[in-house]
């Protein structure tokens, strides 16, 4: 089963071709084959183990592929490193949010504005002034500006993982990879979390791709679907073929659906 191809000859989104990743004897990626259409919101599920933590590593630069390729609309990825990467449009999450939990929110937010402009370092008090109300206008989208002013660490998880998304979206990316985005959350922030993602998305054209655990927001949101065991595509569809697939209940779904 394969996902409908992109409209047009438009380039992919995302072009990923024979990908391989082995750490020692084990295969951690086995030939993946995966096509990702422009403004497009993917989900990539699977059992543990079967490789998509190690594929969104590979595409967000934190691995390098032992074989294969990945192109990002059109322009192929080399060794890059992941500041490199993110230059060419390419935004990431983790599933530990990854935030400096002893600053504030908002010095959180300032310092993605400051690094999504290609600088690391010299954040004077001139720029920081440039870059408040970017940072402020940031903290709406994401529903945070209620505590821009809190430490980070007393916040509570969900709105740690909203300000990681806040963080990656000042980068300015056109192509979203979220590695379990709503790893550790309630249902009520997971739902809060997945239509925030989807609305922005659909806001800013950006094409997403995201692997998730939770079977109904997978279902809720995607697209299409991607699914992998052992390291290789298994079947990729839309909700409802993926639903409807006897082999994929019963590797992964469990006969649920």
């Amino acid at each position: 089963m394969t996902a409908a191809p992109a409209p047009g000859n438009a380039a992919a989104a995302l072009e990923v071709r024979g990908l391989v990743k082995r750490f020692g004897q084990f295969v951690a990626l086995d030939g993946v084959d995966l096509r990702v259409a422009p403004r497009e919101v993917r989900a990539v599920i699977g059992p543990n183990g079967a490789g998509k933590t190690t594929l969104i590593n590979v595409l967000g630069g934190q691995l390098v592929a032992d074989r294969g390729t990945v192109e990002v609309h059109g322009r192929r990825l080399g060794r890059q490193h992941p500041h490199q990467v993110a230059k060419l449009g390419v935004g990431r999450t983790f599933q530990i949010s990854s935030t400096f939990r002893r600053m504030t929110v908002l010095d959180n937010m300032l310092y993605a504005h400051h690094a999504g402009g290609g600088r690391w370092f010299g954040l004077d008090a001139a720029r920081l002034r440039r870059l408040r109300e970017p940072a402020i206008a940031g903290l709406e989208t994401i529903g945070l500006t209620h505590c821009a002013d809190q430490v980070v660490d007393d916040v509570s998880h969900g709105d740690r993982k909203r300000l990681e998304f806040g963080m990656v979206l000042a980068t300015r990316p056109t192509l979203l990879l979220l590695d379990e985005p709503t790893a550790g959350m309630g249902l009520g922030e997971r739902q809060e979390l997945i239509e925030l993602v989807l609305s922005v998305a659909r806001e800013r054209g950006l094409t997403l791709v995201f692997v998730e655990h939770d079977i109904d927001a997978v279902f809720r949101a995607a697209e299409s679907i991607t699914v992998m065991a052992l390291g290789r595509v298994f079947a990729e569809g839309t909700p409802d073929e993926i639903a409807g697939n006897a082999e994929v209940q019963e590797i992964y779904l469990g006969g649920r659906r």
